[in-house]
């Protein structure tokens, strides 16, 4: 009853403020790139929907310089959380690539779209294949950095899962991003995939050394997949 109660007041104050969020973003895409408009507007509202929610929030480790890019920040993926967690701690730009079923929400969809972000599906390895490569403008074309989940899929039961081969082929191919481990701590507990329950907690984005383009040079896909699941592993300890 107490969780049902506390769920009730943060959807309460969370669902105003995060549609203001997506309203104020979606309109400064029309006056410029959102790399442009993403600091303090992405960094403060993630913050605050954290806040709301009755998250405290912390960040460890260093955010790598954006000078030193591009950089693809791989974590593990928990929950609705993670999205905030990330945007709370990095402080530029970074673009993604997202399962395809985000992009039909309604609002939060159309503002992916107006960030930036490409969309992938899970069930259709040709399409996804071709997302990637076209996603190669991000890290190459635009030298943004961008946040990719090697997992594909919030966790169900807490632990993490199997890390996808998909995202390492496209680092290989591309050559140029660094891959920074994130750990995310707390968001399965803040918010399980299968409820809409939010128990209030703490929340904490972990930051590991990067694997940098010389580090991976000489590694196979599944080397280099297997070395930074052991990298995010030892962040969440």
């Amino acid at each position: 009853m107490i969780k049902t109660v506390i769920s009730a007041i943060v959807f309460a104050l969370f669902l105003p403020i995060f549609v203001l969020f997506l309203i104020v973003g979606i309109v400064c895409s029309y006056f410029t790139h959102m790399r442009n408009a993403y600091y303090p507007l992405i960094p403060l509202s993630a913050k605050l929907l954290m806040l709301v929610s009755f998250q405290s929030f912390s960040v460890k480790g260093q955010v790598p310089k954006q000078e030193n890019g591009p950089y693809i920040f791989m974590f593990n993926h928990e929950s609705m959380f993670d999205v905030f967690m990330l945007g709370g701690a990095i402080p530029y730009y970074v673009n993604a690539i997202g399962w395809e079923g985000i992009f039909k929400w309604p609002l939060f969809g159309f503002f992916v779209k107006r960030y930036g972000a490409y969309p992938i599906t899970h069930d259709n390895t040709d399409q996804a294949k071709a997302t990637l490569k076209a996603a190669e403008k991000i890290l190459v074309k635009d030298g943004d950095s961008m946040v990719f989940s090697p997992e594909g899929q919030r966790t169900l039961t807490g632990e993490m899962g199997e890390f996808k081969k998909g995202g390492f082929h496209f680092v290989k191919s591309t050559n140029v991003a660094s891959i920074v481990p994130v750990g995310l701590i707390g968001a399965y507990r803040a918010n399980v995939r299968t409820s809409w329950v939010v128990n209030p907690g703490k929340l904490i984005t972990v930051f590991g050394e990067p694997i940098t383009p010389d580090d991976y040079k000489d590694l196979t896909v599944e080397e280099l997949r297997d070395l930074t699941k052991k990298r995010v592993s030892e962040l969440l300890v």
